[in-house]
């Protein structure tokens, strides 16, 4: 019997997406026939089913890559107690189903092109390593990141985000001055600008809503918070940048004059 060598659930944020997406986001490594062939021999499945390439993925969907260990080439995690201790270093709160990390800014989520270390590869080093990500944050936001311990949890806790059952808020500090509570609400589609890939603000799209409300003026700043209604990629970071036009302090990707 095949072994399964990796069991991802799929997040809020994957929503939508074609499952040879996702996988090759998995293994960066793996070529395109290679993944092609996985996905014809049946390597690859959503729940029990054989998965087709083009197959768009639904939030708690649990997609199951079955192959020999030595037939994939993803770089396996270090299992050493430096890893185990910053992965005890950043939870907050642990709990029998799920646990809480603190993620600081620049640390990944989960690996991507040219990236060798993120949340998936420390959550690795945690009992048995049947945790599984439920939503991510971007990588150069720092924020609280729920892990499910188990399948069960992973399945309640994904459909509690896209129900909108979870409060999530930020706090921003944006450049121009912000003095009126207020509600984003417009719809993102993705663009791109030579290879670089940026949402931005269309007349189609996905619908994107955000609460906001500033709760101090620091001379040409603000300090925001935000209250994203739905989960769209670089939702708050667009918003804050074209629809208030009051880019997000330090957003290299959407505010033209980052400044650091």
């Amino acid at each position: 019997m095949p072994l399964i060598q990796h069991e991802h659930c799929v997040t809020p944020d994957e929503e939508g997406m074609r499952v040879d997406r996702i996988v090759g986001n998995l293994y960066p490594d793996v070529g395109r026939a290679m993944l092609q062939k996985m996905f014809r021999l049946g390597k690859i499945k959503i729940g029990d089913k054989k998965a087709i390439a083009s197959r768009r993925v639904f939030v708690g969907d649990l997609i199951k890559i079955f192959s020999p260990p030595d037939r994939i080439k993803k770089e396996e995690p270090i299992f050493d107690r430096k890893m185990f201790e910053r992965l005890k270093s950043m939870i907050i709160y642990e709990g029998e189903d799920f646990f809480a990390l603190n993620k600081p800014a620049g640390l990944p989520v989960q690996l991507g092109t040219k990236l060798s270390f993120s949340v998936d590869t420390l959550i690795k080093s945690h009992r048995d390593c049947k945790c599984r990500i439920v939503h991510r944050l971007d990588k150069d936001v720092s924020g609280v990141l729920l892990i499910a311990k188990n399948q069960k949890s992973a399945r309640r806790l994904t459909e509690m985000f896209r129900n909108n059952a979870v409060k999530k808020t930020y706090l921003a500090i944006v450049e121009g001055k912000i003095t009126e509570s207020g509600t984003a609400d417009n719809f993102l589609e993705k663009s791109f600008a030579g290879n670089e890939e940026k949402i931005r603000v269309s007349a189609v799209g996905k619908r994107a809503v955000t609460f906001y409300r500033p709760l101090k003026l620091l001379g040409d700043y603000t300090l925001l918070e935000l209250n994203p209604v739905t989960g769209r990629k670089h939702q708050l970071r667009v918003h804050c940048a074209e629809t208030l036009k009051a880019p997000i302090l330090g957003d290299r990707k959407y505010n033209k004059n980052p400044r650091c």
